[in-house]
């Protein structure tokens, strides 16, 4: 299996200075590449809290500065938001500067929140986005690019810089359904997926809808590549883990107002009201990577059998203390990845 880290940028409000959290998640990104992670991947969310990086390149660029060997991922630019000509020289400026360490997810967007205050329509989300990326490929392929579509119109123009890796760096397409898993194949890109609270069985139906797709394309599992997103932590004790759990409630809680349009926010605090349905404690023990080093192994072993090979890990979630997340870093690294390296 190949891991890699997955930041959220979670905020805990007015008491938390932004240059503290930052610096500190610049200080598990190192950790990260130290411990022997592949690739770290940052979120893109506006105005919440739930996830305080509205442009994840800049803070790609500013950690490659600081490391020499991980790869950085945006999960993901949100394309309906950007003009497709800007955002592709702001990704080539950052592959330029990051040493051709950079690999691009993209996608629709989530949250109706987000939309509204930028004035965009939720629904037309995923036209945008496809229209928004057809470009970026064009623009980084050709020069003199014009256009007249549906979202956007230009004359000729020339993308510069071009990006360090040609054409361009590794696509990724945040893919929740079918249809967006056949977009992504169709057109030779990689796969994002989320299953942070889902049961074994249903990780196993997002590999097994993977594989099918890339079967119906006429396509092997080396024309693509599927990485999933996971909730991990790792404590000395299971007993000890279990400190871990109110965390998982509060992300859960404020990504669900978000996603289903019931948030509250202040001041881009978002509310972490009880929502319906959410799970027990004991429901996310029972899914989650959560626990001492050896029931962490068992568990990505799980994943391991159904097919995972990239496993994407949030480690700070829940407004975690830094402390909290260097800690749960350290034993992976030391006491879990070790049992998927040294085979």
């Amino acid at each position: 299996m190949r891991f890699g880290l997955f930041l959220l940028f979670e905020w805990s409000g007015p008491g938390r200075a932004f240059d503290a959290m930052y610096g500190d998640l610049l200080e598990e990104v190192a950790f990260a590449e130290e411990q022997g992670l592949e690739t770290v991947w940052l979120a893109e969310h506006h105005f919440v809290s739930y996830s305080a990086c509205p442009q994840p390149l800049m803070f790609a660029i500013k950690a490659a500065s600081q490391t020499r060997r991980v790869r950085f991922g945006t999960g993901v630019l949100v394309l309906p938001f950007y003009h497709p000509l800007r955002l592709a020289g702001e990704i080539a400026v950052a592959d330029v500067l990051t040493g051709g360490r950079l690999e691009i997810g993209v996608g629709r967007g989530a949250y109706p929140y987000e939309f509204a205050r930028y004035d965009l329509p939720f629904d037309e989300g995923r036209a945008r986005t496809q229209e928004c990326l057809e470009i970026m490929l064009r623009a980084w392929r050709e020069d003199d690019v014009a256009h007249v579509g549906r979202f956007y119109q230009f004359p000729a123009a020339t993308v510069l810089p071009r990006p360090l890796q040609r054409p361009h760096p590794p696509i990724w397409i945040a893919a929740l359904n079918p249809e967006s898993f056949t977009y992504a194949i169709g057109h030779g890109h990689r796969l994002l997926s989320t299953v942070f609270r889902d049961p074994v069985d249903k990780v196993a139906e997002k590999v097994d809808l993977y594989r099918r797709t890339l079967k119906e394309a006429g396509k092997t599992e080396a024309d693509s590549d599927l990485g999933l997103l996971r909730i991990a932590y790792v404590a000395e004790t299971d007993a000890a883990a279990r400190e871990a759990l109110p965390h998982v409630t509060k992300t859960h809680r404020t990504w669900h107002h978000l996603h289903f349009g019931s948030e509250s926010v202040r001041g881009g605090v978002v509310s972490s009201d009880p929502v319906e349905h959410e799970p027990s404690p004991e429901e996310a023990w029972e899914r989650l990577i959560i626990g001492g080093p050896e029931r962490c192994i068992r568990q990505i072993q799980a994943l391991e059998a159904v097919g995972v090979d990239l496993l994407l890990m949030n480690m700070n979630f829940g407004n975690m203390t830094h402390p909290e997340a260097m800690r749960s870093l350290r034993l992976f690294g030391r006491e879990v990845l070790p049992a998927f390296t040294s085979r």
